[in-house]
């Protein structure tokens, strides 16, 4: 990914509008210039930190695993209940260059959260990616109930979910299409700076999912949590389980007042509740024509 600082900036991005006969909604198309660092690292004078970006789509496992990186830098201490995810960890389309160089630096690593697609996101050799996939249908149901939550920002509070999910499926949503989006980043999974998770491996065996992201970011970190018994970890998977993480929401989020929760199910499997055998039958049409056999047989069985 690149070859030098300084960073590679993405393209222009502008939020653009679209209407639908109901409500408006928001997408980010490639069209405002959002910088990263482009101080060496080697700058005696402008020293910066290791860039750890955690990138997704939205609504595939972000929060969690921001979280579950921050506690293995903070051996397992969590965020305070005064404390913003947010801030400690910003995100990058939101908040740009300078709040990110002044706000995002913990434990050796500058912290930047991104939903920019591949071709978007700010690269360089010398930064470490962890990247989030989740399969589409559990996204797509998740990504409606956050949108309803939060009236100022979508005006989609009395949505209906099939709007919503044709809009998904012709990417006229947040981060636009599921599927480009995807098949960028799972071409560079192999990368040597690139950490390519999987939300369902994560939520069906998190002590292995935090060792990976441990062994990611350096060979003291997973030394760390094993020691003394396990202390850390156990405190990691403790402090990451959807039961704590519902605790003290406005960590993760601004106000939901009236509205389902930030941290809501976290499941795999859940798209049932609203997705018809006709809307997943779309979706599945869609990876197949996208990925081959093999790239969904690695993305696992909720990808078939």
């Amino acid at each position: 990914m690149g070859s030098s600082y300084p960073l590679d900036f993405p393209p222009k991005v502008s939020i653009v509008h679209v209407r639908t006969k109901h409500k408006r909604m928001v997408s980010v198309v490639p069209t405002v210039v959002l910088y990263v660092s482009s101080v060496p690292l080697n700058s005696a004078r402008h020293r910066t930190n290791l860039d750890l970006f955690i990138v997704t789509y939205p609504k595939c496992g972000t929060t969690w695993t921001q979280h579950i990186t921050y506690l293995i830098l903070h051996d397992g201490v969590p965020l305070a209940p005064d404390q913003r995810m947010d801030v400690v960890w910003p995100h990058l389309e939101e908040v740009g260059n300078d709040f990110v160089r002044e706000n995002a630096t913990t434990n050796g690593y500058r912290l930047i959260k991104t939903h920019f697609s591949y071709n978007l996101t700010p690269k360089n050799p010398n930064a470490k990616y962890i990247y989030v996939t989740r399969n589409p249908k559990d996204c797509v149901v998740s990504f409606y109930h956050h949108t309803v939550g939060f009236p100022r920002h979508y005006d989609f509070a009395e949505g209906s979910f099939d709007t919503y999910f044709n809009l998904f499926l012709e990417g006229k949503v947040d981060s636009n299409d599921y599927f480009h989006f995807l098949r960028e980043w799972l071409d560079h999974k192999d990368d040597t700076n690139v950490l390519f998770l999987r939300y369902e491996t994560g939520r069906n065996d998190i002590r292995q999912y935090i060792l990976q992201i441990a062994e990611f970011l350096g060979e003291e970190y997973p030394k760390r949590l094993l020691q003394d018994d396990e202390r850390i970890l156990k405190l990691v998977m403790e402090h990451s389980s959807l039961h704590s993480m519902q605790q003290n929401p406005r960590r993760w989020c601004s106000d939901r007042t009236g509205f389902t929760p930030f941290i809501r199910k976290g499941s795999i499997g859940g798209w049932k509740e609203l997705l018809s055998e006709d809307q997943a039958k779309l979706l599945q049409q869609r990876l197949n024509q996208m990925f081959t056999q093999n790239e969904l047989d690695f993305l696992g069985e909720h990808y078939h």
